[in-house]
């Protein structure tokens, strides 16, 4: 079986683990440091000549090219040749971008390797992930809370991650509800997503492009502001229906697992809505959500068109 590796796929995070993983498996820590090397297509033949070195006090080499998507015909060509009479002392990881997928090169070489998918993860399989991750930390998190992560983040594993032991640390062992996940979302998130709905639906253009450069400024991408968005409706929507069937505050909170104070200024900005506005938005939402993950559109134009269209 060979010991070589084929790693694609656009989950930047997952193959950044799947790498971790194989140099572990072959190299203790120490070995590293004479043993394990990178190289990009631009250094094709750094990666040929470290192919073809004995290990130094080890019983393996790890060479790792990586972002392969880039590779030229004539360097596609090198890999092939060698993988056809690979070094036995030598493991060779490539690691690459779903596109690679596309290429004759991949088609060869995923005869000759050990391939490993790094596709990025789908909802449902996002959501397994991160109860299966608090678990480990010994923490219990409620299923309303995992698909708030999800609606926030998406399926960025990196960022979900990041989430997930922000949360951990911050629970103390304490189980994980809605208000947790929303107080490390960040204040200041929260602020200019209300100020966001707020300048959208007083028809404000110029107002709610102003709040969505802010957003891009705090680094939040256009799919975490759909999500802050969806997450925004949706909760807008619960505490109109509540309130319709004529529940207070303090019975609203109990539903939705808020405090009272909280739920006080939601239900503020709630009465501002009709229930056919908020259909509308989660149409556009999802409609524009789509548009950029199939990549219909580029996801700054397709933001851009979004705002105007709640706006209009």
């Amino acid at each position: 079986m060979s010991e070589n590796y084929l790693i694609v796929g656009n989950d930047g995070y997952i193959r950044a683990r799947e790498i971790r993983k194989i140099v572990s498996t072959f190299l203790s820590s120490e070995e590293e440091d004479l043993n394990y090397s990178t190289h990009t297509p631009s250094d094709i033949d750094g990666a040929k000549a470290a192919l073809n070195t004995l290990p130094f006090l080890s019983e393996k080499r790890v060479v790792l090219l990586k972002e392969v998507q880039d590779l030229s015909e004539s360097s596609g060509e090198d890999l092939v040749s060698y993988m056809e009479r690979p070094f036995a002392s030598s493991v060779l990881v490539i690691s690459a971008g779903a596109s690679f997928k596309k290429t004759g090169h991949y088609k060869k070489l995923s005869r000759l390797m050990k391939t490993v998918a790094a596709d990025k993860p789908t909802p449902d399989t996002m959501k397994k992930w991160i109860r299966n991750f608090m678990k480990k930390h010994g923490v219990e998190i409620s299923p309303r809370a995992v698909d708030l992560i999800v609606e926030l983040k998406g399926v960025d594993t990196s960022g979900v991650r990041a989430e997930l032991e922000k949360l951990a640390a911050y629970s103390g062992g304490d189980r994980i509800d809605v208000k947790e996940v929303e107080k490390l979302v960040g204040r200041s998130v929260t602020e200019a997503v209300f100020k966001l709905a707020d300048a959208i639906n007083s028809r404000n253009a110029k107002w709610a492009f102003r709040i969505l450069n802010d957003l891009y400024n705090e680094k939040k991408s256009p799919q975490e502001i759909i999500g802050y968005l969806g997450w925004y409706t949706r909760v807008m929507r619960s505490i109109k229906l509540l309130a319709d069937k004529g529940l207070g505050v303090d019975a609203i909170a109990g539903e939705l697992g808020y405090s009272a104070a909280y739920v006080k200024r939601l239900k503020q900005q709630a009465e501002k809505y009709s229930a056919k506005k908020m259909e509308h938005w989660l149409s556009l939402l999802f409609r524009t959500d789509r548009e950029i993950k199939s990549g219909l559109k580029n996801p700054l134009l397709a933001m851009d068109m979004l705002i105007a269209a709640f706006a209009a």
